[in-house]
């Protein structure tokens, strides 16, 4: 299981993997955990979410559009005979899932309903949907819009650049949030491609990258970040993690 010596950081990725975990033991069960299959839509290079749960025995395929990402992904997987990664688009999948995993990605598309619905028809009968998206209306985007607004781009890069690179999930610097949600367009976009929410739960109260190289310094009040979260409404939260399912299933064991 995932390991408890994972440091958690601002954007919540300890927390992420730990909602997963337990989504997929609830789900299916302990003795299936490390059976299952997992398709992992836009992975990015896999270092946050898809290597750390390959190593957890779960057998991990990674797709993403951007090649730089994918190669990298690659040569951090090479010790891994349970993942995979390619650059291709979902499109191109014709394996089925037991879970599949669209994290920090539906923002970035045009269409998110259609990539979700292609996505989800990978799901075997009984599978289960991870979706983790930015809260549109909540810190992250104004801490972000903060940070454009008075550029502060160059400032940070020249303190925290060697910090920035061991964080990063993706090397594709070229694809900005497009799409701003509310958890009440998340529902209708879940209920269009015939989902349900599952189980629900906040990431973190502050995650922007004004936060991120100031308070976030301090471990302590990262792990502070973290677990505040939890016991405040899910409208405050930066981000949102959804477990789905496909309405027509039966109800999923625990």
């Amino acid at each position: 299981m995932i390991s408890l010596n994972h440091q958690e950081n601002l954007w919540g990725y300890r927390k992420r993997l730990f909602f997963i975990r337990q989504t997929l033991v609830d789900a299916f069960g302990v003795s299936r955990f490390t059976s299952l299959r997992v398709l992992d839509v836009g992975c990015g290079n896999g270092s946050q979410l898809a290597l750390p749960l390959a190593r957890q025995g779960l057998h991990i395929t990674g797709i993403d559009p951007n090649a730089t990402s994918i190669t990298n992904a690659r040569e951090k997987a090479e010790d891994l005979l349970n993942a995979k990664f390619l650059c291709i688009s979902v499109e191109d999948i014709s394996e089925y899932f037991d879970v599949v995993i669209l994290s920090e990605v539906l923002e970035h598309v045009a269409n998110p309903q259609d990539l979700l619905f292609k996505a989800t028809s990978r799901l075997t009968r009984g599978g289960v949907a991870i979706v983790t998206t930015p809260n549109g209306y909540g810190e992250f985007e104004l801490d972000r819009w903060l940070f454009d607004t008075f550029r502060l781009q160059r400032l940070v890069e020249v303190i925290s650049s060697r910090n920035r690179k061991a964080l990063a999930s993706t090397d594709n610097d070229e694809s900005p949030h497009i799409q701003f949600f509310t958890r009440r367009r998340l529902y209708n976009i879940f209920a269009q491609c015939g989902l349900e929410v599952w189980r629900e739960a906040g990431s973190t109260l502050f995650s922007g990258p004004i936060i991120g190289h100031s308070l976030a310094r301090s471990q302590r009040f990262v792990d502070w970040n973290a677990k505040i979260t939890d016991r405040l409404p899910l409208a405050v939260a930066s981000g949102w993690y959804f477990a789905l399912r496909h309405k027509e299933q039966p109800g999923i064991a625990s």
